[in-house]
């Protein structure tokens, strides 16, 4: 199991730099478009776009990283009253649950990829299957995360006190 852990912890390293240079790139391009825009009086017609794009594959892989960590909003008031074994099953039954989600999550974003895949984006002129391949490629890193933070929860030694 630990392997298993090991080895998403892995893809994560990965993940964690490309979410970086998306970020950056984004970043960039929006700097580049207001100083284009006001100073040089020509506006980029397609960072926008691009920057659109980037946004909602940086929310679906940081929102990955986060589930990984625990670090997503969450409502902490059951588990507050619970400890030790109950916490553990109630934490269990929770990523379970998200797990579900994210599958359904996948299938639906491969479906909508299959209809969208022949519509271009009307500035970069990019298949739409392209930004809509956020949602089950985001899925997928979620529902891996969640299995990590799963086998963690299950194997951790350490009892939750009050």
């Amino acid at each position: 199991m630990q392997q298993v852990v090991k080895l998403i912890d892995g893809m994560n390293k990965v993940v964690g730099i490309l979410l970086a240079l998306m970020l950056g790139t984004m970043s960039l391009l929006i700097i580049a478009q207001v100083l284009c825009r006001f100073v040089i009086h020509y506006p980029l017609t397609w960072s926008e776009e691009l920057s659109r794009y980037l946004m909602a594959y940086i929310v679906f892989i940081g929102a990955s990283l986060a589930m990984r960590h625990n670090k997503l909003i969450s409502i902490e008031l059951l588990p507050e009253l619970l400890s030790g074994t109950k916490r553990k099953v109630l934490h269990v039954i929770v990523f379970t649950i998200s797990i579900i989600f994210f599958v359904i999550l996948f299938k639906q974003g491969i479906d909508m990829i299959s209809r969208v895949k022949m519509q271009l984006s009307p500035a970069l002129g990019l298949s739409m299957a392209i930004p809509y391949a956020s949602i089950p490629i985001g899925a997928l890193l979620l529902a891996l995360n969640s299995i990590a933070a799963m086998i963690d929860e299950v194997t951790s030694k350490k009892e939750v006190s009050n």
